[in-house]
């Protein structure tokens, strides 16, 4: 549920609640079908709110990111990490790369995220991440920003990728870019 969303049933709560309480005259017995004019108002009000603003022919048809893909990360011509990313319907992520299992190279394999749709078919990602050395000390933090954009089939989506970490002063330590292109992992 998006902030919008939550904003709307609040005011259409605090509508109803209003009208509950409202006053009745006792000449509003026959306006509008027995509900008083003023209640029937904010009733409409009400339902206006409830109602999400209807989407254009051109986003209600994008494909959609949301699903499992295999994704391959390169930076300098090389591949730079690959894995299986999982994009949830509610803004939310999670990677699970082929990086070794903590610490042998200092960052996990399965790591969350958030992301949010900029555009027809175009999101953006931020992938925050922990770093631990060899003996499992917490020595900094990472991110990976994403930019995607889902093809016209809804089978690939393809971007670019910044990656960095940070020791936990909040010093730059590595930093990367490149190029990723995903395939959607469908059942059959």
């Amino acid at each position: 549920m998006n902030t919008k969303s939550i904003v709307r049933i609040g005011l259409t709560i605090a509508i109803v609640a209003a009208w509950a309480v409202a006053p009745v005259p006792a000449d509003a017995s026959c306006k509008t079908g027995g509900i008083p004019s003023a209640r029937a108002e904010l009733m409409v009000h009400a339902s206006v709110l409830v109602h999400e603003p209807a989407q254009t022919a051109s986003e209600s048809d994008d494909p959609s990111i949301v699903g499992l893909w295999h994704v391959l990360f390169v930076s300098g011509g090389q591949p730079f990490d690959e894995g299986y990313d999982v994009w949830h319907s509610d803004g939310t992520e999670i990677l699970n790369d082929t990086a070794p299992p903590q610490p042998a190279n200092g960052a996990g394999t399965i790591c969350l995220g958030v992301y949010k749709k900029t555009g027809p078919r175009t999101y953006q990602l931020k992938h925050p991440f922990w770093m631990f050395d060899a003996t499992a000390t917490l020595v900094g933090t990472g991110v990976i920003l994403e930019q995607v954009t889902v093809d016209l089939s809804g089978n690939s989506y393809s971007g670019a990728f910044e990656f960095s970490t940070y020791d936990l002063k909040g010093n730059l330590t590595f930093a990367a870019s490149g190029d990723l292109k995903a395939e959607r992992i469908t059942v059959d």
